[in-house]
């Protein structure tokens, strides 16, 4: 593990209560992996699971934290992001609480200040989520 559910905070820009990732478990130049252990009192929690935009949020967060790990590793300061389209967006299920999710984002392209990832959530073996994601990041 890279980083914990505090030692991540330094590679994000949300913090709680809407920090949607607990864990940075890898990093690569081209994809990071997270962890999320979902609870009762996460502010995305419905009925028991974790909402869509809580999903969505999970993934996006997962590729901020790959940015933030990159460019702090490289002594550079670390860009804003913004989501500038979602695509291909399947949920196929919803974790409940007490589980914790699995969510990997893999750069597919990057076009000047927009970059485009692969987000996929899973719990255990299962897919529970897949999307393209088009994130603009803005200098600092």
């Amino acid at each position: 593990m890279l980083a914990n559910q505090h030692t991540i905070l330094q590679y994000l820009p949300q913090r709680p209560p809407i920090q949607m990732v607990h864990n940075l478990l890898e990093v690569t130049d081209s994809h990071a992996v997270t962890a999320l252990s979902i609870t009762s009192d996460n502010i995305f929690t419905e009925n028991g699971s974790l909402s869509e935009p809580g999903i969505i949020e999970n993934i996006a967060q997962t590729a901020a934290a790959h940015a933030g790990y990159y460019y702090i590793s490289q002594n550079m300061p670390v860009p804003i992001g913004f989501i500038a389209a979602i695509r291909n967006l399947q949920i196929y299920d919803r974790p409940v609480v007490g589980a914790t999710i699995t969510t990997t984002v893999t750069i597919t392209n990057k076009v000047l200040d927009i970059t485009i990832v692969e987000g996929i959530v899973t719990l255990a073996d299962r897919t529970l989520c897949s999307c393209e994601m088009r994130i603009f990041t803005k200098s600092q």
